[in-house]
């Protein structure tokens, strides 16, 4: 049995990816924001070795609590740092306290929980931290850019913090999916200056409507694959450092892999001028 701690179970990759550890037989902390979020994730588990837990990754003190709570139940031999949303917008229209909110979310949130947990690992003198990342973290997408510069962010915490823990028996790994149907989109913000009539509406409309013809060309993923990462990575810790999941994901490595970015930057601008004045 893995001892395994998830933020953000309330919906999406982090609940699924719960109730499915939780079926194998993993012991699972399951962490949200609301006695409410905590009492539906608990029915939904019935006798599963779950439990759920009140934590804000936003909040310091909730997370040292959270994860003193947790710590005095057994080990953690697994951190899966899963809490985040999305925050769309052009750049322009971005405020200063909802990109502090998406990078106290996003970004902080995955160093507090590191901050209180890799301690307790290197103690044990084994562990693993379970990164969820993202295509936009590998490649910037128009209306994204407070979400794509977080998860691009994360990511390169992720490659400090794996090579600051060689030799220590703690591993750091990156699932970077691409677009999924999991009620993330619910969890999508914009901008407050992003108006309905904002200038730039019809622009985001046609990016969508080309986002989505290249996810259904290259396949949309099922949710299920994530949560196969993300056990893939738990049970194999030592296989690859980056785990992309989706084929619009693997697109997006390939263009940065492959110096393709002015060729995506010109087929991305003609959509977004296509009907301009």
């Amino acid at each position: 049995m893995t001892n395994v701690l998830i933020t953000g179970c309330s919906s999406g990759f982090g609940r699924l990816t719960a109730l499915a550890l939780a079926n194998r037989g993993d012991r699972v902390f399951a962490t949200v924001r609301t006695e409410e979020a905590a009492h539906t994730l608990k029915a939904d588990a019935a006798d599963l070795p779950l439990s759920t837990h009140i934590l804000d990754v936003t909040d310091a003190a909730s997370v040292d609590t959270a994860v003193a709570e947790v710590a005095a139940l057994g080990r953690i031999d697994v951190l899966v740092n899963n809490a985040g949303y999305a925050l769309r917008g052009p750049v322009e229209s971005l405020e200063d306290a909802e990109l502090f909110r998406q990078f106290d979310t996003n970004v902080l949130g995955v160093v507090r929980m590191i901050r209180a947990v890799v301690p307790i690992m290197k103690a044990q003198g084994t562990g693993t931290v379970i990164n969820m990342s993202s295509a936009v973290g590998l490649l910037g997408l128009p209306f994204e850019g407070a979400y794509s510069a977080s998860k691009h962010a994360v990511e390169g915490l992720s490659e400090s913090l794996r090579l600051e823990l060689t030799d220590t028996g703690v591993v750091v790994v990156l699932i970077e999916p691409g677009a999924f149907e999991t009620g993330f989109v619910g969890n999508t913000t914009e901008s407050a200056a992003f108006t309905a009539d904002h200038p730039m509406r019809p622009a985001l409309g046609r990016f969508v409507e080309l986002i989505e013809g290249v996810t259904e060309g290259v396949g949309r993923a099922h949710p299920q694959a994530v949560v196969d990462a993300v056990v893939g990575a738990i049970d194999d810790p030592t296989g690859p450092f980056r785990r992309l999941v989706g084929g619009d994901a693997e697109y997006a490595d390939a263009i940065v892999r492959r110096g393709r970015f002015e060729q995506y930057e010109t087929g991305v601008q003609a959509v977004l001028r296509a009907g301009a004045n």
